[in-house]
């Protein structure tokens, strides 16, 4: 109690709190800076500087370029979020563009003819070249060179015994741009051959190794 006194006597010799902005007294908790009609300007100035700033912003927004595929309009002004298009159209343009993009991918040149054809894999080749090397690694005579100068007895990529002979498969694919040539042409078993498909020898291992 003895406190409580103390305390109230330094308030009552400090005198009645004032206001921070007209300093008359303002009748309110000590802690409170202003009366109640300075709070209420106060709070008022507050809410139209926050005002400002959103319309500020909005009008900065509203000169940023359309991201609509060739226009560079600004998007103007609007009530809702902030907007990426300049009109309905652009919008519904740059999603047509996504689409064909997913559906479509963008054509590139083939390795061996330049030809700009839609390929499965970027660094290979098109249809017409392969159907060449493919014609080319039919020939009898090739497939002999090949099992002459590396063998047969055994598969070149998990070293399994082939009775049969095995089959021709190429390092590089030929979708990939290699070559039938001996260089680029090896005896494997028919389930490496199965399992590498068109990849490259630095993106493909034998799997059924452990298996066997």
């Amino acid at each position: 109690m003895a406190a409580r006194h103390a305390r109230e006597a330094v308030r009552a010799a400090a005198g009645a709190p004032r206001c921070h902005r007209c300093d008359e007294p303002h009748g309110r908790a000590p802690w409170a800076l202003y009366c109640v009609r300075c709070a209420e300007e106060v709070d008022e100035s507050r809410r139209a500087e926050r005002r400002k700033q959103v319309q500020r912003g909005r009008e900065e927004a509203a000169l940023k370029p359309c991201r609509g595929p060739k226009c560079s309009e600004p998007v103007g002004l609007s009530s809702g979020p902030a907007r990426t298009y300049c009109s309905e159209a652009c919008r519904r343009a740059t999603e047509h563009v996504r689409k064909r993009a997913r559906t479509k991918p963008e054509p590139v040149p083939c390795r061996r003819c330049g030809k700009p054809v839609v390929l499965k894999f970027r660094d290979g080749v098109c249809r017409s070249c392969q159907k060449v090397q493919r014609t080319a690694a039919r020939r009898v005579t090739l497939q002999r060179r090949v099992r002459k100068a590396h063998g047969d007895a055994g598969c070149f990529h998990c070293s399994v015994p082939l009775p049969e002979g095995g089959v021709i498969d190429h390092l590089i694919p030929i979708s990939r741009g290699g070559l039938s040539t001996v260089a680029n042409m090896r005896v494997v078993c028919v389930l490496c051959n199965a399992s590498k498909k068109d990849q490259l020898m630095d993106e493909w291992s034998p799997l059924h190794m452990a298996t066997r």
